[in-house]
């Protein structure tokens, strides 16, 4: 292995110069990466290209080093200067798909692993098996939307009114309020703590799918903190006390912040937040949380989560939870309606039963929108809290402690800042939309291979 060359590759900046929106973030905003997958694929381009740099043949990149190379080109000056350093330069060769191609890709495919092998060991799966980031959570899409489900079982609930209420009818008859009442509500209770149950132990048996060096278990706190509550205000609210407690950021007398003279930098979150208070100067926390929450390096966080919860529901594994949970509310549903419909007819009282007949219609509602979000809010989370970070050392890190503990360990001279902040936005929600509803993560397969010159 050529050490220094290695070395010199390795140290190269992608994200250089310093700008808002640069190589890194960038790359994972447009292919809804998450933080630490993005870092470990250009490390993993960076190692294609030395290789790239070595070989008198052909070397071909998997798909989603070919997602990291294309986005590189596009960064023209900083191609050429990398390649100045590669000591020649390495041209993109893309696929024709023709049969030549084919076999030619091939044999180039086979040449780089055995070469990665020989210089670096075993090539990450994550990175070379896996077409794109989600390839490792190892989900079946369904075949269905949850809208289409959603419109089925409302249709069948029409179709099946008639058929179902003369097959009850006698029952019915045969019971008397308040008996039925008694024993509607205790059905419902039965059925919903029983639902509650199967829901987590499935989502929880979902992760047991997922590839050991799945993405998922390698997520930042910040990222786990925004899933956990579906909100970016809370990662603000964690960057920004993190400022504060090290110093590097200053509450004045007249409740506003500004940036102090020496600054603790740790992550891009925090460069992002004194850049902004160094441009503004003093400003209240609530302009300041506005502006924050459109910059790229939160907007990736609500991108690339969202983007998982999507896959998540898309996914065959959910698709069938949420029909199983959609077909018990909707039999609960119907045996408190043809109820309705019987002491109608009998000219019975129904006020209690309509009433809730209606109840466990808007909580079924509610319940089906909560189940679509219960893996990222808690199971996932949960995961995390019990057997992932027990396993580190997370002591002294207070990112973790903050997605463990929550506002209880923020600052007690910032904790008001964040209450006005809240007041004066009257409950409206804080930057939890995304847009992240076209395609998750395709990545470009075009490209078969490189050659130098």
């Amino acid at each position: 292995m050529n050490t220094e060359l290695w070395k010199k590759i390795e140290k190269f900046d992608f994200d250089l110069p310093v700008s808002e929106y640069n190589f890194t973030l960038r790359l994972a905003h447009e292919n809804y990466w998450t933080q630490n997958f993005t870092q470990q694929a250009i490390l993993e381009y960076k190692k294609f290209m030395y290789l790239a740099s070595v070989s008198d043949m052909m070397v071909s990149p998997s798909e989603i080093v070919d997602t990291v190379w294309h986005q590189h080109l596009i960064f023209t000056k900083s191609y050429y200067e990398f390649c100045q350093i590669l000591g020649k330069q390495i041209q993109h060769i893309p696929s024709t798909h023709n049969k030549e191609d084919f076999q030619k890709f091939k044999q180039a495919k086979e040449r780089t692993t055995k070469l990665y092998e020989a210089h670096f060991g075993n090539q990450p799966g994550k990175i070379w098996n896996r077409s794109n980031l989600y390839g490792s959570l190892n989900l079946k899409k369904s075949r269905f939307k949850l809208r289409t489900a959603v419109i089925i079982g409302i249709t069948s609930f029409i179709i099946l009114t008639v058929p179902l209420y003369l097959l009850l009818k006698p029952l019915y008859y045969s019971i008397e309020n308040p008996d039925f009442i008694i024993l509607y509500l205790s059905l419902i209770i039965c059925a919903v703590l029983g639902l509650e149950w199967f829901n987590r132990r499935k989502l929880a048996q979902s992760i047991q799918m997922f590839d050991k060096d799945s993405f998922v278990f390698e997520l930042r706190p910040y990222e786990l903190i925004y899933l956990k509550n579906q909100n970016i205000s809370t990662v603000i609210n964690g960057t920004v006390n993190e400022l504060i407690d090290n110093g590097s950021i200053k509450i004045n007398k007249d409740k506003t912040i500004s940036a102090n003279n020496l600054t603790f930098i740790k992550s891009r979150e925090h460069q992002q937040v004194i850049d902004l208070l160094n441009e503004l100067g003093q400003v209240s926390y609530q302009n300041l949380l506005i502006q924050l929450m459109t910059k790229p390096v939160f907007a990736n966080i609500i991108k690339s989560m969202s983007a998982v919860k999507k896959y998540f529901n898309r996914s065959k594994i959910f698709s069938n939870l949420f029909v199983i949970n959609l077909i018990v509310f909707l039999l609960l549903i119907m045996f408190g309606f043809l109820r309705t419909a019987t002491g109608i007819l009998r000219e019975k009282p129904v006020s209690q039963i309509s009433f809730a007949v209606i109840l466990l219609t808007l909580f079924m509602i509610g319940y089906l929108f909560r189940l679509t979000i219960l893996f990222s809010t808690k199971v996932l989370p949960d995961f995390y809290r019990t057997i992932i970070l027990p396993k580190r050392n997370t002591s002294n890190d207070w990112q973790w402690s903050y997605f463990l503990m929550g506002t209880a360990v923020l600052t007690a001279s910032f904790v008001p800042l964040i209450l006005r902040t809240a007041s004066n936005d009257s409950g409206s929600s804080c930057g939890t939309s995304s847009s992240s509803d076209s395609s998750c993560g395709s990545s470009c397969s075009s490209c078969g291979g490189c050659g130098g010159d």
